[in-house]
């Protein structure tokens, strides 16, 4: 009993030693003459494991190639982002005093980096997984 104790306290670590800071904000846009200038919501930042590379491995055993780079695993439940929401993986927006993003002409100054492209969540269980695709590496 007490090796299964510590089995299971070493796999709790070992999550949490995975997951890193990842900023999330959505995306809207709005109507300004006849221009649509996109809204950012106020950065949030959550801890998420992300992938180094796409796919996961049920996917991959599947042989099913994934239109995304990389995936954020998350076990907050309460997370529901949308298809198009961004994120800042491998940077750190620059935000006010008020948490607010900085803009320029409209743009964050620190652009995002990742955009979420698919989500791979079920109605059950602890975690859900949404596939991010590098801004710019659209086709």
């Amino acid at each position: 009993m007490f090796s299964f104790f510590c089995i299971g306290e070493s796999i709790m670590r070992g999550l949490k030693r995975q997951k890193q800071t990842v900023y999330w904000s959505r995306v809207t846009e709005t109507l300004d003459g006849i221009d649509t200038v996109p809204t950012y919501s106020q950065p949030q930042n959550f801890k998420f494991s992300v992938s180094s590379t796409a796919g996961t491995p049920e996917e991959i055993s599947a042989g099913i190639v994934p239109d995304y780079d990389r995936y954020i695993t998350s076990f907050n439940r309460s997370f529901h982002p949308q298809e198009g929401d961004v994120f800042w993986i491998d940077t750190v927006p620059q935000v006010d005093a008020l948490g607010n993003l900085v803009l320029e002409d409209g743009i964050p100054t620190t652009p995002p980096d990742y955009r979420l492209k698919k989500i791979l969540d079920t109605q059950r269980g602890n975690l859900a997984r949404y596939g991010i695709k590098k801004i710019g590496a659209e086709e």
